[in-house]
């Protein structure tokens, strides 16, 4: 079941994707952009969903443990698994498969990019300077820093550097790092806009990786580059509506045809479009519940709830302006699809549900993808005070033991405030000893 649910899904990604190759070029006598790769379809990053063989391994393993100790299951979660078979390998495989989208849109900020891999902690950076915010997000086996340009405070560790061309951006370059890190950077300017933006990604590309095996020049190359784009596009078909601290849009000729209040508990607003429902929900959040907009819990509670683990289903942790949701994207061409993106603020969860059938709607899939991405909050700077974690307590501590990835972020995150804000960082490793 589980490989046929892979093909499946690869099927479908077929229906995203063209055979035009990644179009980065460079100047005569520049260096070769590192990782491009023109077998790479140049719309790859818009299938969310990406998976390898180790992740593979690693969802059977999982799914074997899981039904070896359940026998006598000791808690909720053991019970399902038990009962409903190929519901654990199919979690397992979600949590592997994530990706992770950026949305920045305060201020002079206007962009979207997505990188295929998870994100587990974000942090937003401040300095005294007039550059900007810097957001910076952790993974497991990879960090993105996001933000203005950042390029100088890196030179010592350039191993080499060029420039490129690519559709859209202007006054594009890349920087390599030396050693055996591996690490890039890319600075642009967005096409007719003024403001340059600067991305560091680093990623190991290691084989054993179920996460993301590939190497960060790769990943930059092909997938984080090609998939950067404004957000302006949004205001040709779609507008923002506001609910007290939160701010999502709806296409422009969608009505608002009711608001209730289901269960005594959950406040709903109901708009339709010509194929295409939403819903638009929020609820009080609990403090003595486990967050229920982290990834674990959204994938378990949708494949539980739903069910059809071989359909094709996507999943992403979207950051808009440093603030965590998390997106399910179940696409189905010309049938009857589903996309939600859950977030929260300190008093509310939000559930944001569009079901639709994009045979008969007059929207494309990736435009009410990128619609639905989209959130905002009034007090988003009051929030992002903190970091805003993924995972549990347990699996913090986890994270937070990585010998290698922690000492590194801390390093980064030390190195990008040194002319600002003080932070803490006890020990860590500095870069060129990485």
């Amino acid at each position: 079941m589980l490989r046929k649910s892979i093909i499946m899904m690869a099927l479908a990604a077929a229906f995203t994707m063209n055979v035009n190759a990644v179009q980065i070029e460079v100047p005569k006598w520049q260096p070769p952009v590192p990782g491009a790769d023109a077998s790479i379809p140049a719309n790859a990053y818009e299938n969310y969903f990406h998976i390898n063989e180790k992740a593979i391994q690693e969802a059977e393993i999982f799914s074997a443990k899981v039904q070896k100790n359940v026998e006598k299951p000791k808690v909720a979660i053991e019970k399902v698994f038990k009962e409903k078979t190929g519901l654990a390998q199919a979690v397992k495989l979600g949590e592997f498969s994530e990706s992770t989208v950026i949305l920045l849109h305060e201020g002079k900020n206007n962009i979207r990019l997505s990188v295929p891999n998870i994100s587990l902690r974000g942090d937003t950076v401040e300095s005294k300077s007039s550059d900007g915010l810097l957001f910076a997000v952790h993974g497991y086996t990879g960090i993105l820093l996001v933000g203005p340009p950042h390029g100088k405070k890196i030179n010592k560790y350039i191993q080499n550097e060029g420039i490129y061309t690519y559709p859209g951006l202007e006054n594009a370059s890349w920087k390599i790092f030396k050693g055996k890190t591996h690490v890039m950077y890319t600075e642009f300017t967005p096409s007719k806009t003024k403001t340059t933006y600067g991305i560091t990604y680093l990623g190991g590309g290691d084989v054993k990786d179920p996460y993301q095996d590939k190497f960060a020049e790769v990943v930059m190359s092909n997938y984080i580059i090609p998939s950067i784009e404004p957000l302006s596009g949004l205001d040709n078909y779609s507008h923002v509506k506001h609910w007290d601290n939160f701010s999502y849009r709806i296409p422009k000729k969608a009505k608002l045809v009711s608001e209730a209040l289901e269960d005594n508990k959950n406040e709903v607003r109901t708009y339709e479009d010509v194929g295409v429902k939403i819903r638009v929900l929020r609820f009080r959040i609990d403090p003595n519940i486990v967050d229920k907009s982290l990834a674990k819990k959204q994938i378990f509670t949708f494949l539980n709830k739903y069910g059809d683990l071989e359909a094709p289903t996507q999943y992403a942790t979207v950051w808009n302006n440093g603030l965590p949701g998390f997106l399910i994207d179940r696409y189905k061409p010309n049938g009857e699809s589903y996309l939600r993106h859950f977030t929260k603020d300190s008093e509310y969860y939000y559930s944001y549900c569009i079901d639709y059938d994009e045979s008969k709607s007059p929207y494309k899939h990736k435009q009410l993808r990128d619609m639905v991405e989209y959130a905002s909050f009034d007090n988003a700077e009051s929030l992002r005070k903190e970091t805003q974690w993924r995972m549990t307590d347990h699996h913090k501590k986890k994270l937070a033991s990585n010998s290698m990835f922690n000492p590194w972020y801390m390093e980064w995150i030390r190195i990008l405030r040194v002319i600002g804000q003080k932070v803490c960082v006890t020990n860590p490793n500095k870069l060129e000893n990485l």
